[in-house]
């Protein structure tokens, strides 16, 4: 599948789309936690207002003591997703009794399962009763401080498990937003890149949107693949092996490497030292899962191919190596240019984007073509083999047709608008190549063969007449002068 003319592109939108599901995978590590189903709610309930329009992000991850969760077109929310009504209450009260989530003096929203709204409300307007609640002293100001959420409780509990419904819907919205990027990063480099090789405008943005398409399409299913493993529990048997590569790499190293991705997420202050080396660990076990399941995804429609016959084992092997070769090159630039640009541009949010971006299609783009270069040197593409024997079977129909060159040039640009790379693996599979060949060339053939002039032959008295003029020249061009 692997078949980009511009592996830079690939890299790019791809590292986009992995910095994002590897964010998500880091921050859905709570979710194996007792109160997962908590932290689940939480993001689920933020993709929900985003997608139906509103400003939201989720905050709790500084945890911040009687912090906000969330933030909703600047409304504070703590987040309560407990078994019943009245303990998503009782959990917002300290151990003297008081309420203990303010912003600015006032009760921040507290949001409860949408089931078990009216049940929370009511806890709460005998909290406010009770004098627990300071500055509310009506019992009707529950409504304005119980939020209900879009979720219920079961459903929260389902959306941090793998394998439910509500998981893969869950995934699937973030596979739609991941997609959208790595489709706009892959279509702006490969217009630009078309534009600036020549290629008219037209051409440039269909070839832009096919590579958009190609790519946004394995980052949503990336998304989705990945997010379901995480829930299933590969990231914890990745734990051993993930902090063992952090520890020879350091405290220091760690704390770079960490910082450059919080800093994109502008997810709070640095960290270091342990802190760093632990979260470090858990961003790399994030880009082990994902690069593996894009490896597989990319090569996913190559895999189905060898098995209808329709490309050879060792073009399976190529294709699989050129594309780890783009993705873990991708991976590694997006890191490594991320922790560089924070340092050359200190401003948040900014430098590790673009050092990013930058590394990653540097390096993706690198290392897609030196795979492809190597590889080549080793196995030829099925393409190349299959367009060596439709040459062959060019070049024999050519003499049999009778095509002068400029016959032969428009039989060329007619072959050359229906050569796809489908109708070369249908080739491939073929069990008799060169009749394959045969049957392509011999419509292009005969069209332009009854295209030609119609020749009428000369009469009898034309010839004899001919002939007695030829005869005339030859005799005067040997008699003596």
């Amino acid at each position: 599948m692997n078949d980009s003319k511009n592996p830079a592109a690939d890299a790019g939108g791809l590292s986009s789309a992995a910095y994002q599901q590897v964010n998500k995978s880091f921050n859905e590590e709570k979710f194996h936690a007792a109160q997962g189903h908590g932290y689940a709610a939480e993001r689920a309930n933020t993709l929900f207002d985003r997608f139906t329009g509103h400003d939201a992000r989720v905050v709790g991850d500084d945890n911040a003591k009687n912090g906000a969760d969330r933030i909703v077109d600047g409304v504070y929310i703590q987040s309560k997703y407990c078994a019943t009504g009245q303990r998503c209450v009782n959990e917002c009260f300290d151990a003297n009794g008081q309420f203990r989530y303010y912003n600015n003096g006032k009760p921040m929203q507290i949001e409860v399962p949408s089931d078990m709204y009216e049940a929370a409300v009511a806890a709460m307007e005998e909290k406010i009763r009770n004098g627990q609640v300071k500055g509310v002293k009506d019992p009707a100001e529950a409504r304005n401080i119980i939020r209900k959420g879009h979720f219920t409780y079961q459903q929260a509990l389902r959306i941090a498990k793998a394998g439910t419904i509500e998981s893969l819907t869950y995934d699937a919205v973030n596979g739609t937003i991941v997609a959208t990027t790595a489709f706009g990063v892959t279509a702006v480099i490969t217009f630009a890149v078309n534009m600036w090789n020549g290629e008219d405008f037209n051409n440039s943005l269909k070839l832009a949107t096919y590579s958009g398409l190609k790519v946004g399409g394995v980052a949503f299913a990336t998304t989705v693949i990945a997010g379901q493993l995480s829930k299933a529990g590969l990231n914890s048997a990745l734990v051993g092996s993930s902090e063992a590569i952090v520890a020879l790499m350091g405290p220091k190293a760690s704390a770079i490497l960490i910082n450059a991705f919080r800093d994109i997420c502008r997810d709070g202050s640095k960290i270091y030292g342990a802190a760093a080396m632990k979260s470090a660990a858990k961003l790399l076990r994030g880009n082990v899962i994902t690069s593996v399941v894009t490896v597989g995804v990319f090569t996913s429609v190559d895999v189905v191919n060898i098995f209808r016959g329709r490309i050879s084992g060792r073009q399976l092997f190529k294709n699989t190596v050129n594309t780890a070769a783009t993705v873990v090159g991708g991976t590694a630039g997006w890191l490594g240019g991320a922790a560089v640009g924070q340092m050359l541009i200190p401003i948040p949010g900014v430098g590790a984007v673009v050092g990013g971006l930058i590394g990653s299609i540097g390096v993706g783009g690198i290392g897609g073509k030196a795979a492809n270069t190597v590889m080549g040197e080793f196995i030829e593409d099925d393409a190349e083999e299959m367009v060596r024997i439709i040459e062959k079977v060019f070049s024999k129909l050519s003499e049999e047709y009778l095509l002068n060159s400029k016959e032969a040039e428009q039989a060329v640009n007619q072959l050359q608008s229906i050569l796809t790379g489908g109708l070369l693996k249908d080739m491939f599979a073929s069990s008799n190549r060169e009749e394959f060949a045969k049957n392509l060339l011999t419509p292009i053939m005969d069209k332009i063969v009854s295209d030609r002039k119609i020749i009428h032959m000369p009469s009898n008295d034309q010839m004899i007449v001919a002939l007695k003029d030829v005869l005339e020249e030859i005799n005067d061009s040997q008699s003596p002068a």
